[in-house]
């Protein structure tokens, strides 16, 4: 199997399960069917930056970094945008978004998320969005982000 669907297999495993070593982390994956040895576990911990941390109890276990969790919902917000957003225009105040029908309300979710400057509000329909900013300069920056996201 790949090392992509691997990598995705150890962040399902260490958000689904209490692993504090590479041996458990390794028997874990070879149950799940993949050929891996504790060598290359220990290159793909190094690979996805995951951290020891404490839990509750004072036990330590893998995960995502804060910092990796947050640059990994970036690039799957950055993803949506490009795969859902089909045009951007303003109308005075009010950026609006067209998307692919049902998929406004997740694609203003990920804006949102994506703390775009000046965005006072947003509403989503099915394939419309209308992001409100302050005025029609900060309407046009917003565009331009949003365009520049999309290349």
């Amino acid at each position: 199997m790949s090392k992509k669907k691997r990598h995705d297999e150890i962040l399902r495993l260490i958000s689904e399960n209490v692993i504090e070593t590479q041996g458990q982390l390794t028997q874990l994956l070879l149950d799940e069917g993949f050929d891996v040895t504790q060598a290359t576990v220990s290159r793909d911990i190094k690979e996805l930056r995951l951290v020891k941390v404490s839990d509750y109890e004072d036990n330590y276990r893998y995960a995502m970094s804060r910092s990796e969790n947050q640059a990994s919902m970036m690039s799957r917000n950055i993803q949506l945008l490009k795969h859902v957003i089909l045009s951007v225009e303003s109308a005075k105040n009010i950026v609006v978004i067209k998307t692919l029908a049902g998929s406004a309300q997740g694609c203003a979710s990920a804006l949102e998320s994506m703390n775009f400057e000046k965005i006072v509000g947003v509403i989503a329909g099915d394939d419309t969005i209308f992001a409100v900013v302050p005025d029609d300069l900060d309407a046009n920056r917003l565009i331009r982000k949003i365009e520049e996201v999309l290349k």
